[in-house]
């Protein structure tokens, strides 16, 4: 060490102060870009940064309210895996057949029996049709009786019409009062000279007079007074002539109106034309009175016709609901279908179809949210050695609180000929297809369920507004919905959401593809709502949760 040590030149670290050769003869100058650029520079980047983190502060945004998307876990089982069996009375469907009386009447005969097959129009029954037999030919009767009346008021418009078209009595009464009116004025014209005729033969008779009294004795009594009786009808001759001058002259004024009046009737035809248009609705009249009558005859005919009753579709006798001697009113009354006949009804038979049975079964109220519309089924019954399959066509809307139960009506397909209506038969609901792919894992598949309200369905499918949090902006997202809704509103989401996905509730009206958003708070009251206590989705829980 010692060594080392005296092998170092301390001389050569020494520095030479005192000359001034080595003594600077000014301090170095620091440049403008390090005292003034760079530090502006980093001034300006700090500022830009914080900008940057604070432009949500500054821009303008939309505010919005979301919802989470709701997820299920459910468990999944293979598709024909039973799920829970219910017992159940085989049925018509939709219902059995009554048949009916149209017509009122007592039972003659009838000419089926209970479990007969019957053709559509093939006769059941028939009644007693005597009465309606006499209303037939009466009704018959009117109808011809009124044919003649119409053949009348035809003969009559016809009258009128030619009446009309040559009015020749109107033509000979008009002149008739010409002729008078002639005769008259001509009566007048002669009346002077028969005046003056009178007058002088009043002069003679005066003259004869006068010579016969002045003769005295000479004449008998009996010649005077001829000769007096002479001279007083020659003046009452000449009175009446005189007299009779203002009369013919007024008469003349009458039978000449009564001329021109006829003229006037002539050239206006009023009362002809009256008579066409009584005759033409007369005619009218005794028309719609033969239609009426032959409307009579039709449903006398009809009656007579459901004197016979007839099956109105191909089927199987249910039940007979009449027996002969019993009295039918003809009005369709509501009656059971193995109800028998009682006497104001009127009920014939029931029918069924074979080939269109169904099972009424009563489902425990919590298997209910297991059953689906179109859901297949096997059905088991004592008749037959195998089942048969079914399908779910309707769920009731009432339950049975005795019972705990809901009806469900379960069609049978092609049912063999030995099943018959309140058989009693048990059904095996089977599960449904399964949403989870081939090749995917067995574990349950989350569902996810969004309120349906916020579901905007179009031609290209439905379509929701969805929260883009990186970007804090609105994006438009097309979604496949499920079918059906849960009794709160909710869709299921089969594919285009996420279950970490926020739907914008308030303010989407406002909205488009891109608006910058910012999120007011957050609305559960869809969510909550759509899970209440009739809604049963298993471990349901929102994306918050899982």
């Amino acid at each position: 060490m010692s060594e080392k040590s005296s092998q170092l030149d301390l001389s050569q670290l020494a520095v030479d102060r005192g000359g001034p050769a080595n003594r600077p003869s000014k301090k170095p100058r620091r440049g403008w870009l390090t005292r003034y650029v760079l530090p502006v520079g980093i001034l300006a980047g700090f500022v830009g940064l914080f900008g940057w983190a604070a432009r949500d502060s500054f821009l303008p945004a939309q505010l919005i309210t979301t919802t989470p998307v709701v997820v299920s876990r459910a468990e999944i089982k293979q598709e024909g895996t039973p799920l829970f069996q219910a017992a159940g009375w085989i049925e018509p469907r939709p219902t059995p057949t009554l048949v009916s009386a149209l017509a009122a009447g007592v039972v003659a005969e009838m000419y089926v029996i209970e479990g007969q097959h019957v053709e559509q129009g093939e006769p059941v029954a028939r009644l007693i049709d005597a009465d309606a037999r006499l209303a037939l030919a009466e009704a018959r009767a009117a109808h011809a009786l009124q044919e003649a009346e119409v053949s009348r008021a035809e003969a009559t418009l016809a009258a009128a019409k030619t009446n009309f078209a040559q009015p020749t009595e109107l033509k000979a009464t008009l002149a008739e009062a010409g002729a008078r009116l002639h005769e008259t004025e001509v009566a007048i014209s002669n009346l002077p000279f028969k005046i003056e005729t009178a007058k002088s033969q009043l002069h003679l008779a005066k003259e004869s007079a006068q010579r016969k009294k002045m003769a005295g004795q000479a004449i008998s009594g009996r010649v005077l007074r001829e000769a007096i009786a002479e001279l007083s009808a020659a003046e009452n001759t000449v009175a009446e002539l005189i007299a009779r001058e203002p009369k013919l002259t007024a008469q003349a004024g009458s039978l000449r109106e009564k001329r021109d009046a006829l003229a006037q009737q002539l050239r206006l035809l009023t009362n002809e034309t009256r008579a066409v248009a009584e005759a033409e609705a007369n005619l009218a009249a005794e028309r719609a009175r033969l239609d009426q009558t032959r409307l009579r005859v039709e449903v006398a005919e009809l009656t007579l016709e459901r004197m016979v009753v007839r099956s109105p579709i191909d089927g199987c006798v249910l039940s007979l609901d009449a027996r002969p001697g019993q009295w039918l009113s003809g009005a369709a009354t509501p009656h059971g279908a193995n109800g028998g006949g009682s006497s104001g009804t009127s009920a014939v038979v029931g029918l069924y179809d074979p080939q269109r049975l169904q099972v009424r079964v009563d489902v425990r109220l919590e298997d209910v949210p297991q059953v689906l519309i179109g859901q297949s089924t096997l059905i088991e019954t004592a008749a037959l050695a195998a089942p048969i399959d079914g399908e779910v066509i309707s769920v009731t809307t009432s339950a049975d609180i005795q019972k705990n139960t809901l009806q469900v009506k379960v069609a049978v397909n092609n049912p063999p000929a030995v099943i018959k209506p309140e058989m009693l038969g048990k059904v095996t609901f089977l599960a449904p297809p399964s949403p989870v792919e081939e090749g995917e894992p067995s574990e349950s598949p989350l569902k996810l369920f969004v309120p349906q309200s916020l579901v905007a369905t179009g031609e290209g499918g439905g379509t929701v507004w969805i929260v883009d949090l990186t970007n804090k902006v609105a994006r438009r997202r097309t979604v496949e919905v499920g079918r059906g809704a849960t009794d709160g509103g909710l869709v299921q989401i089969t594919s285009g959401l996420q279950p970490t996905d926020k739907l914008i509730v308030a303010g989407r009206e406002s909205v488009i593809d891109g608006t910058r958003i910012r999120v007011s708070g957050e609305d559960r009251t869809l969510v909550d709502g759509g899970f209440g206590a009739r809604t049963r989705l298993p471990e349901a829980r929102t994306a918050r949760a899982l």
